[in-house]
């Protein structure tokens, strides 16, 4: 028989816990999931009680029983202990007690497999009582501050993670309930998982103050850990410091005093406490730096860090060997209990489709896909999720669809809320394309029925596909609006010449103050420079405005800093500025694959006759040719507007943007909540009439419901 592939280990050091309910309900949910399993118990002292609860799982499941000598060793040791018994790569550690719901700890071993190396679970909704959640959530709050990490309950007793990092993190103590951030330290993939809690039977109320003052101890240490193991003389030379800047002042003025004026220091206890604290920097200092000597001397046996692959040339690697893991810190005896395990069945050689959402740490996975696909966009990208879900806490409902291990398609998908639109599930929010990515129309069925079914689950009114090609189905479709895109030149100084003659004078005009009169315009050397040196605070600026002139809310300045923190270099701020230094337009464009996005931007409602708007789109595309892209996207725009008859006097043709409908509430209906819905017109006029400080501060909370 082939060695388990889910170990769960289960510690227990007390007579306290169920651990048969415990196997029972795992390996039910690990079996109904095609895993097979086997289970680790560890008794950390004399617990008699259990030998015939154990016996009687062993009847159904694989079960391992490590005795360690003494007790009390701590759940560190008896985790380590139960790690080097086990045979399965995937390790998950859980309680004596059931508590989350079993069929979550699929989730866990789900993410694991799908590329963590550790996995945290947030137990969300907590259903204890009130004081355990309040002493909880400041306990993690106050970790979130100290050690910059994003988890929210590293008091959960149920992790997941690979073999290896217990072999490369040291644990001890009680440092266990610190392992996702210790292996995120030591560059392991960590992500956090939620479960659904179930009602714990533990102790409700105020605990001892030995108890707080060891977790605010433990806060103090992992923060010292986490931060300064390798930088050691930064920690104590903080505390040097501090000390020496409050302690010598006191102490220097006292001297002077002495020496000047002969004032005795018989009386000065001041004096004396700024000695002492002086003289105690200096100390502290002293042993910064000896640690900092350690540091160096141990250098090359130190290894912080994970090698994530080697590629080998040639011959074979090396063999590692058996990898086997030390031994834990106390003898320990194991004996193992008949066991009957329960073997799932072998999968059929051509698997059915599946559809499932997207699981942590599955992110590169799905940026991939995107990359690969043709359809594949910027806005399909989780960064863009990331974004949207950080900014304007839309939940993110992505879907793929799956034959075996191999993707077939990916749907992203958000659930919004607003009280213009209702809740609908959209794919993508402040989006121009979004919508389904399949290898095949078989997958892209299969997506698009969970897509239905699960917005009928949640009671959504639509299901928006923002689809930017035509796809196969008798779906509600809006034809409000178009999108223009165009092939850019091999050669930048093709650029200008495939404009058309009036866009193109109005470009050279606003370029080079030589340029010949724009007849019927009036005329001035404007020599205006497009850099791509923009910044947000230039752009949202310019943005803002012109969202008033338009009687739109602005989207928050925060958005496009995230965006721009998000992305990297992939997002360009070109600016146009005026001889005297002066931004009067600006664009931020999205670089993806061979494709650069023209996407937000704004100008001055006063350069509207030196043809800068011309000049600066023409600018971007020659810039685009000179890095080696390939396509221009000149965005979406409403296909009567002003924009579109902008973007076609500039050469692009307009192409039908096929935004799909699935309308699943009573009485849903295509959205009618746009700039082009006459009823909207007055509450258009009143918002172009607010100040722009008015504006802004209000757009950026309104935005969150116009996705």
């Amino acid at each position: 028989m082939s060695s388990p592939l889910v170990s769960v280990v289960i510690a227990i050091a007390g007579p306290e816990g169920h651990p048969r309910d415990v196997i029972d309900a795992y390996g039910q949910s690990l079996h109904s999931g095609g895993y097979r399993c086997e289970f680790i118990v560890v008794l950390d002292g004399p617990t008699p009680r259990f030998d015939e609860e154990l016996r009687d799982a062993a009847s159904r499941w694989t079960v391992r029983v490590v005795q360690l000598e003494g007790g009390g060793l701590g759940e560190s040791i008896a985790l380590s202990a139960g790690v080097a018994k086990a045979h399965g790569e995937l390790v998950v550690n859980a309680p004596p007690y059931l508590q989350i719901e079993p069929d979550d700890v699929l989730a866990v071993v789900n993410a694991l497999e799908a590329g963590a190396d550790c996995v945290a679970t947030w137990r969300h909704a907590r259903i204890d009582p009130w004081l355990n959640q309040l002493q909880s959530k400041l306990f993690n709050a106050a970790l979130r501050v100290v050690m910059s990490m994003p988890f929210h309950d590293l008091n959960s007793g149920t992790r997941g993670f690979r073999r290896r990092v217990l072999e490369e993190v040291a644990v001890y103590g009680e440092l266990y309930r610190f392992l996702p951030v210790l292996a995120r330290r030591q560059g392991f993939r960590v992500v956090e998982v939620r479960v659904r809690h179930r009602e714990e039977k533990g102790r409700a109320g105020f605990y001892g103050l030995g108890v707080y003052l060891r977790r605010l101890l433990d806060i103090f240490a992992i923060a010292f850990l986490t931060r300064f193991t390798q930088r050691p003389l930064r920690f104590f030379g903080y505390l040097g410091f501090g000390a020496i800047a409050v302690g010598a002042p006191i102490a220097a003025w006292y001297l002077y005093e002495r020496i000047v004026a002969g004032v005795s220091l018989s009386d000065k206890p001041a004096f004396v406490i700024g000695t002492i604290l002086a003289a105690f920097g200096v100390q502290v200092i002293g042993l910064g730096l000896i640690g900092e000597i350690m540091i160096f001397t141990q250098a090359p046996n130190l290894r912080d860090y994970k090698v994530e692959d080697t590629v080998h040339g040639g011959a074979a690697p090396p063999d590692r060997g058996s990898g086997e893991p030390p031994a834990p810190e106390r003898a320990a005896v194991e004996f193992a209990l008949r066991s009957a395990p329960a073997e799932p069945e072998e999968p059929p050689s051509s698997p059915a489709l599946r559809v499932r959402e997207l699981l942590p740490g599955e992110d590169s996975r799905w940026d991939s896909y995107v990359s690969r696909h043709l359809h594949g966009t910027f806005f399909h990208r989780t960064g863009w999720a990331r974004v949207v879900s950080e900014r304007f806490h839309h939940e993110a409902c992505h879907l793929v669809v799956e034959e075996g291990r191999r993707w077939l398609g990916v749907l992203p998908l958000f659930l919004a809320k607003s009280p213009f639109l209702g809740k609908n599930l959209i794919s993508v929010p402040y989006a121009v394309y979004g919508g389904v990515l399949a290898d095949n129309e078989r997958a892209q069925q299969a997506l698009l029925a969970h897509a239905d079914a699960m917005g009928r689950e949640l009671g959504v009114g639509y299901v928006e596909l923002r689809h930017l090609e035509l796809r196969a189905g008798n779906r509600p479709q809006s034809p409000l609006y178009v999108t223009f895109r165009c092939d850019l030149p091999e050669r930048v100084e093709d650029v200008m010449a495939r404009i058309p003659k009036k866009a193109r004078a109005e470009a050279r005009c606003a370029r080079d103050p030589k340029a010949p009169a724009i007849p019927g315009k009036r005329r001035e050397s404007y020599g205006i420079k497009v850099t791509p040196d923009g910044s947000v605070d230039e752009l949202f600026a310019l943005f803002a405005a012109n969202k008033r002139r338009l009687g739109s809310p602005a989207l928050p300045k925060s958005w496009f800093r995230e965006l721009v923190n998000e992305f990297g270099k992939a997002v360009v701020i070109h600016r146009a500025v005026e001889p005297s230094g002066r931004t009067i337009a600006a664009v931020m464009s999205f670089c993806f694959k061979d494709t650069v996005y023209a996407y937000y931007s704004g100008s001055c409602d006063d350069v509207e006759s030196t043809g800068v708007n011309n000049w600066i789109y023409c600018a971007i595309m020659e810039w685009a040719v000179a890095q080696g892209y390939r396509r221009f996207d000149f965005g979406r725009s409403r296909a009567d507007s002003g924009p579109a008859a902008f973007k076609r006097n500039m050469g692009f043709v307009a192409e039908p943007l096929h935004y799909d409908y699935m309308l699943l509430g009573k009485g849903a209906k295509l959205p009618e909540f746009h700039p082009s819905n006459p009823k909207l017109e007055l509450p258009r006029r009143l918002w172009s009439a607010l100040p722009l400080w008015l504006c802004a501060w209000l757009g950026s909370r309104l935005s969150r419901y116009i996705p």
